[in-house]
């Protein structure tokens, strides 16, 4: 059987040609830990949208430089990874810590020579279904200076090398509930418009170095719930607020959708991979709805 002709990294089949997204090739310096209570530990592998991303990432022909807190789950994450054909690296770093993300920005350039994609998907658990005038003020700050914090440390960090290089992407995430004043999203909501405003700053001062900054905007998801994502307990504990069940509350996210229905996971990490890829070169201090019209902006 002959093989396949190749063209750089493309695939020829016939008169088609068939190139990854991410041929490049790119290293993707990835933020994947999650603070639940006072503990700190990695998503799972297979879940959530942090693992979809990545797994997408790496598809697409992106070496995933894995970042988190607890190595038995990044090797997880990693071996999926591998498993699928895919390039993957881990490294222990605090997310919420300046010097352990600089010296982990620092590492992956003296392996990889460069960091052209950096993504945070770290997530906090939260209270939501709470109105602000019942909130208690800690409740109200941990998600707000969690998410806004971590976003600032890896960003920066990121844009530091990459401004030397003339290149890369930063994407961030946030949810509708940045603009939807009737979400009882207590301070994620503030979280996600602080972390919206910080994107489109960010990609006000590097667009001259040739760096673009792009914020994924998915909705609840709730096959990541499923998956073991931290969005199941904030969910949970909203759910038993309202009087209903989970699964009840989960049926209720899609309401008002204008495809009716929520996103899955591999159309959030597909939009996420196009935005970041050559193909969306164009793009730059604006948010990425996946939403599936949750929210029209």
């Amino acid at each position: 059987m002959n093989e396949l002709p190749l063209i750089g990294n493309c695939l020829r089949l016939s008169d088609t040609v068939i190139c990854p997204l991410l041929s490049g090739p790119k290293s993707m310096l990835f933020w994947i830990t999650k603070e639940i209570g006072n503990a700190i530990e990695e998503a799972q592998a297979g879940g959530a949208i942090g693992g979809a991303v990545a797994r997408a990432f790496a598809s697409e022909g992106a070496k995933v430089f894995l970042a988190g807190r607890s190595q038995a789950k990044l090797d997880s994450v990693a071996g999926e990874i591998s498993a699928a054909g895919g390039a993957a690296e881990t490294a222990i770093v605090d997310a919420l810590d300046a010097k352990s993300v600089d010296e982990h920005a620092d590492a992956v350039v003296r392996t990889a020579g460069s960091i052209d994609i950096s993504f945070n998907a770290i997530g906090v658990k939260h209270v939501q279904g709470v109105p602000l005038a019942e909130l208690d003020i800690a409740d109200y700050l941990l998600p707000i200076t969690t998410y806004a914090t971590t976003h600032f440390l890896t960003a920066t960090a990121a844009a530091r090398h990459m401004t030397k290089a003339g290149t890369g992407v930063i994407l961030t995430i946030s949810t509708p509930t940045a603009l939807l004043p009737k979400s009882v999203a207590g301070g994620f909501g503030v979280a996600c418009a602080a972390v919206e405003g910080l994107s489109r700053q960010l990609a006000g001062e590097l667009g001259e170095h040739g760096i673009r900054v792009i914020c994924l905007r998915p909705d609840g998801i709730p096959e990541a719930v499923e998956r073991g994502s931290h969005s199941g307990d904030v969910f949970a504990a909203r759910a038993e607020r309202a009087g209903i069940s989970l699964e009840e509350f989960l049926a209720s996210l899609a309401e008002g959708n204008l495809l009716h229905r929520s996103p899955t996971l591999t159309e959030v990490a597909n939009v996420a991979t196009l935005v970041v890829s050559d193909r969306a070169s164009a793009m730059t201090g604006t948010v990425a709805d996946a939403n599936c019209g949750a929210l029209v902006d």
